[in-house]
């Protein structure tokens, strides 16, 4: 099931809701971020999949716009005043199997959520500490967003994050990090030397001939090596290995 609901009312912050969404499923997954028009298939019951998925997600973010206090029901009454109002009863879901709920406030010059303002059963939302999404600094806000539910949810995976660099790979010749490089021996062959700063000193390795004299658990080789090496770090020598 979706780790993260997208919980709005429709008529706001319905633009708001799909950016957030399309941006957490592009760094985490679709099937991590549920949102009702993208994630009920049709032919799926409405009821059921709201109710199982707001009830199993660990982190609930509720979309609070400009109209969000205001809207009101069929009947003219507030919305969420209305039991059966849908937007009320996926917080209230969340809230009862123990999730996350975070506010989100979609508007930069949005008010705070005052207990005074709302429904006895969603008064503690007043008192949840909250994010804002801004069109005019959706970037900045979108990646705040994504940079605190990866710290709430272990489980989530970063897809966009960076792939380990290169830094450490060190060439013996020509001194650059990050390279190799190839020569020709004296018979045409190829060979690639390589150097990498280990913790006690550089060790090259490569195929071919190697003169490489570096410090302490580095290896001095003459000749052709084509069947690897084999080093001693910090080890003590006595007088029977070196040859």
């Amino acid at each position: 099931m979706p780790e993260i609901f997208i919980n709005y009312r429709t008529g706001d912050c319905e633009h708001a809701a799909v950016a957030i969404e399309q941006y957490l499923s592009g760094r985490f997954g679709r099937e991590r971020v549920f949102r009702a028009s993208k994630s009920i298939r049709p032919g799926e019951n409405f009821r059921t999949e709201l109710s199982t998925a707001s009830s199993s997600a660990r982190v609930l973010l509720a979309l609070i716009g400009p109209k969000w206090l205001d809207a009101r029901d069929r009947d003219g009454n507030p919305a969420l005043e209305n039991k059966d109002d849908w937007t009320r009863k996926e917080i209230l879901n969340a809230k009862r199997s123990g999730a996350r709920i975070i506010p989100v406030l979609c508007g930069r010059k949005l008010p705070r959520l005052m207990a005074a303002d709302l429904p006895r059963a969603l008064t503690s939302l007043a008192d949840l500490q909250s994010l804002t999404y801004d069109t005019g600094s959706a970037g900045d806000d979108l990646e705040r967003i994504a940079a605190e539910l990866l710290d709430l949810v272990p489980d989530l995976t970063d897809r966009w994050a960076k792939a380990p660099s290169s830094e450490g790979v060190y060439n013996s010749i020509t001194g650059h990090v990050g390279s190799a490089i190839q020569l020709r021996d004296l018979h045409g062959g190829s060979i690639t030397t390589t150097r990498f700063n280990g913790p006690t000193g550089p060790v090259s390795s490569g195929a071919g001939d190697q003169n490489n004299f570096y410090g302490d658990g580095t290896n001095y080789i003459a000749g052709k090596n084509t069947g690897g090496i084999r080093q001693k770090f910090g080890a003590k020598r006595d007088r029977g290995e070196d040859r």
